[in-house]
């Protein structure tokens, strides 16, 4: 039987464009998206745990572990996930992208065999914060963040990728799919959204 992913939620932003307000305490239709995001990842993976140094996201009941190294952006919280997992393959999801299905997640969790890392793409763009890693690429994000290259998508070189383009022909993904919410223009835009 293949092993359950453990989820991992990426909170650990400081949200400039957003005054400081931590994004996934914004409410989306009437949830917060850190909200959504654990209603999508309960459904597919086992444990979930938050990344976070926001004490805040105690309330929803999950461990909450800090960044590996502070001030280093999503590639510390990764890295921290991947030292921390007990599962070979794990789901990371940003807190700011409450559209995700479960069935988008499940799809590409349906994809892992012989990578290191399942990264969707809509368009061309790729989304690496909203993707799968393998633990054994835990070696290759460390060594980035210890040099301080802390852009996740320029780790992906040094990994076996599976990029998987996403479009309106799949039945669980449309363009709004994989949004992040970043300013409040967009969290204006999408408050209310069905």
């Amino acid at each position: 039987m293949k092993q359950i992913p453990t989820g991992f939620i990426l909170a650990g932003g400081k949200a400039k464009r957003l005054n400081g307000v931590d994004k996934g305490l914004l409410k989306i239709q009437g949830k917060s998206m850190i909200e959504h995001t654990i209603n999508t990842l309960k459904k597919c993976t086992h444990p979930i745990i938050i990344l976070s140094n926001n004490n805040n996201y105690k309330s929803f009941g999950y461990p909450i572990f800090a960044d590996e190294v502070k001030n280093s952006g999503p590639l510390s919280g990764i890295c921290k996930g991947l030292s921390i997992t007990n599962t070979d393959w794990n789901v990371f999801m940003t807190c700011d992208s409450p559209f995700v299905k479960q069935e988008l997640v499940q799809f590409l969790i349906n994809q892992t065999a012989n990578h290191q890392a399942i990264i969707p793409s809509y368009k061309g763009k790729i989304y690496p914060l909203n993707a799968l890693y393998h633990r054994s690429s835990l070696g290759v994000f460390k060594n980035q963040l210890n040099n301080k290259h802390l852009k996740v998508k320029d780790a992906l070189v040094f990994l076996k990728v599976k990029t998987v383009e996403l479009n309106e022909e799949h039945p669980f993904f449309n363009q709004k799919s994989l949004t992040n919410i970043n300013t409040f223009e967009e969290y204006e835009k999408y408050r209310y959204y069905r």
